[in-house]
């Protein structure tokens, strides 16, 4: 099938979906050729709505070309204007770049800072082929951004971080916006951050799930729930898995699940999704996500689920239904949880608002995440006001 007619079936397909919204990003999307970011891939799996790895580390990807859709979505979220200044920090293919230089036009600029050397090596071969030679891939670790190229009207993270450099903020304009995939406890939310003055506050957000920022930010730095290799070809990471041993887990796993038929819980392509994810973020302590080398001895690649150490059981929410493994107290503690939530009148992430601030704040009925550099600030908004 010819080039123009695959990338046309993608955009549509971005279209109908409400990844894309508007004129502006149907474009970018249907000028810039995936394809020259993905050599050796066949035009079929370029075109795809898929992400696609492109490195691996210690069995985990560690560089990729994100989904389609997930760009699109993060792409409307910046409100790119022409002529806007960005800052990308994680440079991938530089695919994601292209789609930015696109948006901003001849009288904007984009910059991406990329800690890996090989990856940014690539990323400026792949724009330069795709002839987008006039965005700057710079070498270094984006926990920096880049200070020479500011004022930004937008940054962009395309790795997931638990708390925001003070550099980022810094370097980006009044009002300008700082976009986030924003990880605590088992939860990736990207947030649209609007700055005014020394703080921050959320104009938009969605699920998304990506690979932790690497550098000076990254979670070996904040402490947020690195992920902790178990051998095996298992991985686990969330507040639920300090302590855990292999023996426990590999225990569990091995036996028979059993299905929990009245907990209903919304899955989303990057684990626990929607109002109740962020609401068992924010309350349990027990949340898990493993991860999987050897997904055809597990059963899966990765997983997000709760995590009762004391009493031996391990619940787990497939995409096709929630299970439980050892004793029910693991079960029990996400009924209890889902209740609440329920009782909220089941909140989405739209009614999700978060502020952020690099001092105490006072936010009565808000839950406070304290990181090193910024505290969080998060509530769901009342519907009825």
């Amino acid at each position: 099938m010819a080039i123009d007619t695959l990338r046309n079936q993608l955009v549509e397909h971005l279209k109908r979906s409400r990844s894309i919204t508007s004129p502006a990003v149907a474009s970018a999307f249907l000028k810039v050729p995936r394809h020259e970011f993905l050599p050796g891939l066949t035009l079929e799996q370029v075109y795809r709505d898929d992400a696609i790895v492109t490195r691996w580390t210690d069995g985990l990807p560690s560089s990729s070309s994100s989904q389609p859709a997930v760009m699109a979505i993060m792409v409307e979220q910046l409100e790119l204007r022409v002529g806007h200044a960005v800052l990308e920090i994680g440079a991938g293919t530089g695919y994601n770049a292209a789609i930015l230089r696109e948006l901003v036009g001849p009288t904007g600029r984009v910059v991406s800072v990329e800690i890996q050397p090989d990856v940014a090596e690539e990323a400026r071969r792949n724009l330069e082929r795709a002839g987008y030679g006039d965005v700057s891939v710079l070498t270094g670790d984006g926990g920096f951004g880049h200070p020479e190229g500011a004022p930004y009207d937008r940054i962009i993270l395309t790795a997931s971080a638990a708390d925001i450099s003070p550099r980022w903020v810094e370097q980006l304009r009044e009002g300008g916006l700082l976009l986030i995939p924003f990880r605590f406890s088992t939860m990736c939310l990207c947030v649209a951050f609007e700055k005014h003055g020394r703080e921050l506050f959320s104009r938009s957000l969605t699920s998304c799930g990506f690979m932790p920022l690497q550098g000076v930010y990254g979670p070996d730095a904040t402490g947020d729930d690195p992920r902790f290799p178990m051998d095996d070809g298992l991985f686990i990471s969330g507040p639920g898995s300090r302590g855990v041993s292999l023996k426990l887990l590999e225990e569990l796993l091995n036996q028979t699940p059993r299905r929990v038929s009245d907990l209903i819980i919304p899955v989303n392509d990057f684990g626990l999704g929607g109002g109740l994810g962020t609401y068992l973020a924010l309350t349990e302590s027990g949340l898990v996500d493993i991860f999987a080398t050897q997904p055809e001895r597990w059963g899966f690649r990765y997983i997000s689920g709760l995590l009762d150490a004391e009493t031996k059981s391990l619940c787990l929410v497939r995409r096709d239904a929630v299970v439980v493994y050892g004793s029910d107290a693991a079960a029990e503690r996400y009924k209890k949880r889902a209740s609440e939530w329920i009782e909220m009148g089941r909140p989405g992430i739209d009614r999700i608002r978060i502020a952020v601030a690099p001092g105490e704040m006072e936010q009565p009925g808000m839950w406070m995440l304290r990181r090193k550099h910024y505290n969080f600030a998060i509530s769901f908004e009342d519907s009825s006001v």
